[in-house]
Order: structure tokens, then sequence, then C-alpha cells
């Protein structure tokens, strides 16, 4: 059994951003040799543990494989799948990286996309999981203030996922879960502009994307020549004072005006439009 820190751990850490519980990759193990030293499933994902004492998560070994007969991406384990197996089923290059001691594992040259400040995928497979989608703008929400953008064939691949019903397969709790992600991100406003621009956003929520158009259309009269909507600059300047995601929620509901009901509902966020309602009101 071999042990490495992978993933968001390593990006964040050569990022200088603040940590998170260590992310691990497990090799040479199985899963009921996991079971049988104290480490905990995850009920969502049998192939991802917490560790009995620190509760970190301990992903084991994955291996990614297009199943014809199904028409579904499925993963396996074992013994013989290997650390770069497991780095390969990574949405981007950046995430898809181990430490092994002081040695950085980079078999897909995320420190290079780190250090140019693009957001790659790694493999085709990234456009066989629509969730991929989501974790893309999020990204790019966490980055945008150090000037990171997406890679053109990403982009390419992210407007034909949507183009298939990429989008009509997620499961609203993803959404919300992404969006808060987003507003808790220096630019907020980043994660819709990316939806936005791959055509996801009309499928989320109509409302937001009808004043994207709206606001491209009368661009040129922002003071900062901008083509933002009002409502997305407003959570960019209350994010950029703020890490308290229910201020920025609050900024939001206020710029929306009388269409934050319609758009928290799209986006998941209902208990969180009331509370935000009562709050304004």
């Amino acid at each position: 059994m071999r042990v490495y820190p992978a993933g968001e751990t390593v990006c964040r850490e050569l990022l200088e951003l603040p940590q998170y519980p260590i992310d691990w990759v497990i090799t040479d193990a199985t899963a009921d040799e996991l079971v049988a030293a104290g480490f905990q499933p995850i009920a969502t994902d049998a192939t991802c543990f917490l560790h009995p004492g620190s509760g970190d998560r301990y992903q084991l070994a994955r291996r990614q494989r297009w199943d014809k007969a199904t028409a579904k991406l499925k993963v396996e384990c074992g013994k013989d799948v290997t650390l770069e197996d497991e780095l390969a089923t990574q949405p981007l290059t950046i995430l898809a990286m181990a430490k092994d001691g002081d040695e950085i594992i980079d078999p897909f040259d995320g420190r290079e996309d780190l250090d140019q400040g693009v957001l790659r995928h790694v493999t085709p497979h990234f456009s066989r999981v629509p969730d991929n989608v989501l974790t893309v703008a999020v990204w790019s929400a966490m980055l945008k203030a150090w000037g990171f953008s997406i890679a053109h064939g990403t982009h390419a691949l992210l407007k034909k996922m949507v183009a298939a019903g990429a989008v009509d397969r997620l499961e609203q709790q993803a959404i919300s879960d992404a969006v808060l992600k987003a507003l808790a991100s220096r630019r907020p406003s980043a994660f819709f502009l990316v939806l936005h621009r791959c055509g996801a956003l009309r499928s989320i929520s109509c409302e937001l994307a009808d004043l994207f158009e709206l606001s491209a259309q009368a661009g040129a009269h922002h003071s900062d020549g901008s083509e933002l909507p009002e409502a997305m600059q407003a959570i960019d300047r209350a994010a950029s004072r703020t890490d308290n995601v229910a201020s920025v929620l609050k900024q939001f509901h206020q710029a929306l005006g009388g269409n934050a009901e319609k758009v928290f509902e799209s986006l998941g966020l209902e208990i969180l439009y009331q509370n935000a309602h009562s709050q304004t009101s």
C-alpha cells in the first residue's frame, strides 16, 4: 500500500492557497484492506474512504474505461491500477498532480498549466462527466483573480457537452453546491460567465442568461467597460470585501431585484432566498 497527497491539495500548495483537509490517493491496495485497516467508506462512493483518525479523504486509485455496451463511463480499482491511472480521472491538469516526498508527480503537465494560468482538461473522458461543466466554472471563479483562463480545446468540449444535453443530466444538488463554492471565491461572476459562454446557463437559469444577453447589448454603457450584468458586478464587489457567503448572497439578492426568487429557485437555493429576503425586507 502506497499513499500520496494529490489533486486539489497539491494544486493549493503550489498556489500557496489555504489548505483544506488533505486529499490522498492510495495505490497497491483493495477496498477490503482499507476497511480492515479501519478506514470508513463514503456511502456515495465505494472507492473513497475517510481516515479513522484525521478524517482526511483517501481515494483508492481508479482506472476509467468507456463501456460501449452500456454507453457509460466506468471505473475499476485493483492492485494493478497505478497512480497515473488515478490522476487521469481528474477533470483538469492542475488537479492531476501528486507528491512523493518533495517530488511532484505530474504526468499531464499540470505544473506548466498552473504556471501559465490555464484550465485544461486531462483526457477525452472529460466530456463524459456532466459535472465537469460545473467544475471548470468553479475553478474559473476561484482562480480568475490570478488571471487563469480556459484552454480553447476545453472550452470547445464544454460547448459540445452542453449541445449533447450534459446540463440536463446535472443533479440540482450539484448545481447548488457549485454555486455556493463560486460565491465563496474571489470572482463569483466568472462562474456564471463560463456557463453563459458555453451555453449551459440558459438551461440552468433563463433569468440569468437573459441578464447576460441584455448586458452584452448595452455593454458600452458600463462605466468600467465590462459587459457583466449589474448583479454579477455586485457579487464581485461583495466577494472582494468579505469571505462571508451569506453577505455575498444578500448583495446578489438585492441586485437581482424582482428576478431574485426565480434565480435562487433555479440555482437550488430556495431556503437561502428566504433568508436573504427576510434580511432585505
